[in-house]
């Protein structure tokens, strides 16, 4: 029996710049059906902050179970068997999905197709689906060298993005021109907002895009091209308040919510909460007037799937999906971080916000 090494990297639940590295060994023995993958690569974006964030509530802390008072932070990429004592998946096979912030990772599996697996490990079977599935990439044609860093960054963030524009069309955008996207560029608002001015376009619909962000990245939000107005956060009070509007919040900073609501009224006709970029101003002096909507994309995922068929909805992805990566491409650099030290440093810099919108981020623990 030999043993592999592994590393976890986890951070303390109730304040997320207290992190540890966690070293823990596998046996190549392993029980009926487990498959242990080494974790190749991950994106890391503003969205794994949220993660950590709203961990606890959205039980976001389940999926990679770890040392108590700690948590291992969910993210999106790629990895190889390297142990199965499963009969249909192989040493050396490939699967993109949800894995821990960690080296390795050990799955027990469930309705294996051509397509991918399940991990039915107990402590997981009662989170939603979506994020339980793993995808053979030999499967996936969408996968290739050149595309996979992409797709780690952009396609969880993607769907999510999807899945909103989705519910507002079906929702008719509640019956107003004026969308507003809070923290523009962001990677998840990036998506959005070219899925809304493709909508425009095609469909001839009379919405006003408009894209909320920092004096820093006004000129990076504009060379985007999906904006059809750039506000930066100091100019709030110059929107049309007599307008309806449909706001979109990425930030979570309690006082930009507030200065949207108390400006707007019961013209913020639906105000969708989706991110926490700005994690360290959720609270503030005043209280928010209303609540505003967490958009939980599962739940319209599910929707869809029992409306359109799984295979229906998955071609309507796919087919968005690559308008949006033919956008993307020349907007966006990849720089990749090694090891334990490129991961602790870019955690600390993604958690202060000392990321630039123009980079997109790849780890790789096992390098």
């Amino acid at each position: 029996m030999a043993t592999i090494n592994a590393l976890d990297f986890t951070v303390k639940i109730d304040e997320l710049q207290k992190t540890q590295f966690v070293e823990k060994t596998y046996s190549d023995e392993l029980s009926s059906n487990q498959v242990l993958l080494e974790i190749d690569k991950f994106s890391f974006t503003s969205n794994n902050i949220t993660y950590g964030v709203v961990g606890e509530k959205m039980n976001y802390w389940k999926f990679f179970p770890t040392q108590s008072g700690y948590g291992i932070i969910p993210a999106w990429g790629l990895a190889n068997v390297v142990v199965s004592n499963h009969p249909y998946v192989q040493v050396g096979q490939r699967f993109y999905g949800y894995y821990p912030m960690s080296s390795h990772l050990l799955v027990t599996i469930n309705n294996v197709s051509s397509k991918g697996f399940v991990d039915n490990a107990k402590h997981r079977q009662a989170l939603p689906p979506i994020y339980n599935f793993y995808t053979n990439t030999e499967q996936d044609p969408t996968f290739t060298l050149e595309t996979e860093k992409l797709i780690s960054i952009f396609r969880p963030l993607f769907i999510t993005s999807f899945l909103i524009d989705d519910y507002l069309a079906e929702q008719n955008f509640y019956n107003t021109s004026q969308i507003l996207i809070t923290s523009a560029s962001s990677k998840t608002a990036q998506a959005l907002a070219c899925l809304l001015a493709l909508r425009k376009k095609e469909n001839s619909l009379d919405l006003n895009l408009l894209g909320l962000t920092s004096k820093k990245n006004i000129e990076f939000v504009r060379h985007l091209g999906w904006y059809d107005q750039i506000i930066n956060y100091d100019s709030i009070a110059r929107l049309n308040s007599n307008q309806k509007f449909v706001v979109i919040d990425f930030t979570g900073n309690h006082n930009i919510q507030f200065q949207l609501q108390k400006l707007l009224n019961n013209n913020l006709v639906y105000n969708c909460l989706v991110g926490i970029v700005d994690w360290q101003n959720l609270k503030g002096e005043n209280p928010l007037p209303k609540k505003g909507e967490f958009f939980f994309a599962p739940t319209q995922a599910e929707k869809r799937q029992k409306e359109w068929g799984l295979a229906k909805f998955q071609q309507n992805i796919g087919v968005a999906w690559q308008q949006f990566i033919d956008a993307i491409q020349s907007t966006i650099s990849i720089k990749e971080h090694i090891g334990a030290q490129g991961l602790e440093q870019l955690y600390s810099d993604m958690l202060n916000g000392k990321i630039d919108p123009k980079h997109g981020h790849i780890v790789s623990l096992n390098r």
